[in-house]
């Protein structure tokens, strides 16, 4: 027989806030930057500004996942819509691999070819080592967002932030070459991008990796199974345990297992032994979202 599985309610909708902030602040630079772009003839903070525009679509997506990977169960999703979570990351991932590609090629490109123009005043500048400090703090907060809730669609756009830090950064080190070293120092713009790109590449090909391995249904590192293996093994009643499968949607973690207990308990002594396992389950990671346990009773102690 099973005992009843048990599904924790949604965390609080603190990815919500910290999502819509962000598309705020991505507004509000994004506007700011085009506007110092075409009036103090700079190439450069234009298109950093036009990528801050950009970035407003991965935090739609984000707020969509977090309306709709948070519904509870229906009869048409028995496990619930966390798997909107796992997609979204993988959107977002895609879309940050793309953006990191993009100022790849820009940088490389911009080594031939300076693309900073003659820069009529200190606007822009300011605007892009403004946009730096902004966006790290974004970045932090909704990592730290990500993390309380175990999202991976929060995690991802986290990441999107900084590589709005990242190009601000390239952007700086290509503003200040030209307005103060002149046309040789141009080319700080491209190494530094160039370089910030590939950290990028790297954090957006980890993005999709995990984004994968949740749509699969990897199981969650084999620590983890362990030392939920020793929170069943010490439950009062258990005497055995085996089958324990574990799969991890949206971020969180859903298992079942079988536990063996002796075979002359009554039906309800052996459902409340089943209660306490997936009680102390929940209570021992925060990360857990369900548990099923199954009971068998324990032929060796007939």
């Amino acid at each position: 027989m099973f005992a009843p599985g048990h599904v924790k309610t949604p965390p609080p909708t603190t990815g919500r806030a910290v999502t819509i902030w962000g598309m705020a602040v991505n507004l509000a630079l994004a506007g700011a930057k085009i506007a110092a772009g075409v009036v103090f003839s700079c190439q450069t903070i234009l298109a950093d500004g036009v990528h801050s525009l950009t970035d407003l679509v991965s935090d739609l997506a984000v707020l969509a996942s977090l309306k709709w990977g948070n519904r509870p169960a229906d009869p048409c999703h028995p496990y619930g819509h966390r798997r909107v979570h796992t997609l979204v990351a993988m959107f977002v991932g895609i879309a940050l691999f793309g953006a990191a590609a993009m100022i790849g090629y820009r940088a490389v490109a911009s080594l031939s070819s300076a693309t900073v123009g003659a820069i009529t005043g200190p606007v822009p500048l300011a605007m892009a080592m403004l946009t730096v400090p902004v966006k790290e703090w974004l970045f932090r907060v909704t990592r730290r967002a990500g993390h309380q809730a175990n999202n991976p669609a929060v995690l991802a756009n986290a990441w999107h932030h900084r590589s709005d830090a990242f190009t601000s950064l390239g952007a700086s080190a290509g503003i200040a070459g030209a307005m103060f070293g002149g046309e040789k120092w141009q080319m700080l713009d491209g190494l530094t991008a160039a370089v910030l790109a590939a950290f990028l590449l790297v954090a957006a090909i980890k993005i999709i990796i995990s984004a994968c391995n949740e749509l699969t249904d990897r199981a969650p590192a084999k620590a983890q199974v362990a030392r939920l293996g020793k929170v069943i093994q010490q439950t009062q009643g258990v005497q055995n345990y085996h089958a324990v499968r574990a799969r991890k949607l949206g971020g969180k973690v859903e298992m079942d297992l079988h536990i063996l207990v002796d075979p002359n308990l009554t039906v309800e002594a052996g459902h409340n032994i089943a209660s306490a396992v997936r009680q102390r389950i929940l209570a021992a990671d925060n990360s857990v979202q369900q548990v099923i346990v199954h009971i068998e009773p324990n032929a060796n102690d007939e």
